[in-house]
């Protein structure tokens, strides 16, 4: 209950904002939709534990008697924390309405969550991991791997990692591994660039040397609403819309997966540029209607 009470207690005050013990122990009552008593020392506790998981600071103001949080915007703006916030609260709420399990659908990943437990152990203690790696059309493999970052993306979980033997940053998917265990060698993290700034540029998980562009798209507006509200990155900005179409600008590495993104939404969506990503997009339509519609050879 410590973990869960922490991770609540800090959804609710950025939402609140501030309020009272008692106040806040009546919320969290009505929360679980149980009547619980929880004294002085132990809320403290629990605003402790809150302060460690997300690395901020739960202050109080004797005046009004009220508990808020100190820079919020750093909770906010971090993309794990948001992570954090938003499936803990979904998984506790629905957790509560069992009785609903055949009307709640969810999606579940690919597999391979019980590999974050050693790697993140890993990570945080600076040392390789001894990774046994399946990829596709291939036997499985041994590499000695410097785990830098976890990344999830539709479904699949991932790990950025430095090859011992050759230096090099290689993608591993959580659900093509087989086995993980911790080594005795240690290597040293480099700070200078965090996972946001690796991904900064690009959409999804594959990364190719190419030119940064300002990549311009054109939707109809049932479509665009759902990028509107979804953004593809976050450098999108809509730059013009009338009553049947949006357009959105982008600053970004066009890679494989924006590519396949702006593919999945059909002919609702039209590349206006730069040329190169608009002729790539015409080819993958052109090799999709001779595959619908093959040419007569006789």
């Amino acid at each position: 209950m410590k973990t869960e009470f922490a991770i609540w207690l800090v959804s609710y005050l950025i939402r609140r904002g501030s309020d009272t013990q008692e106040n806040i122990i009546n919320e969290w009552s009505k929360h679980i939709n149980e009547d619980v008593e929880i004294h002085r020392n132990t809320f403290g506790n629990y605003r402790r534990k809150a302060e460690e998981l997300f690395g901020t600071e739960i202050s109080y103001n004797p005046g009004t008697k009220e508990y808020y949080i100190e820079g919020k915007d750093l909770i906010t703006h971090n993309a794990m924390y948001r992570w954090l916030l938003q499936s803990v609260s979904a998984s506790n709420v629905i957790s509560r309405r069992s009785r609903l399990k055949d009307r709640i659908m969810l999606e579940t990943s690919s597999g391979g969550e019980e590999f974050i437990e050693p790697i993140t152990e890993a990570m945080e203690n600076g040392v390789c991991i001894e990774l046994v790696y399946e990829a596709f059309w291939d036997e499985p493999k041994e590499r000695i791997v410097e785990p830098y970052y976890i990344k999830l993306f539709k479904r699949r979980w991932y790990l950025i990692g430095k090859r011992r033997d050759k230096g090099e940053f290689r993608t591993y998917c959580f659900d093509r591994i087989k086995s993980v265990s911790l080594s005795d060698i240690k290597f040293k993290f480099r700070k200078e660039q965090s996972a946001e700034t690796l991904f900064y540029d690009y959409y999804g998980i594959i990364q190719y040397p190419v030119e940064k562009e300002r990549v311009v798209i054109k939707v109809t507006c049932e479509q665009g609403m759902y990028i509107k509200t979804l953004p593809l990155h976050h450098t999108q900005k809509l730059i013009q819309q009338d009553d049947d179409y949006m357009t959105f600008e982008l600053y970004l590495k066009p890679c494989y997966d924006f590519v396949q993104e702006l593919l999945s939404c059909g002919s609702e969506l039209e590349v206006i540029s730069p040329q190169s990503l608009r002729k790539e997009i015409k080819q993958y339509t052109e090799e999709m209607c001779e595959i619908y519609n093959p040419k007569d050879n006789g």
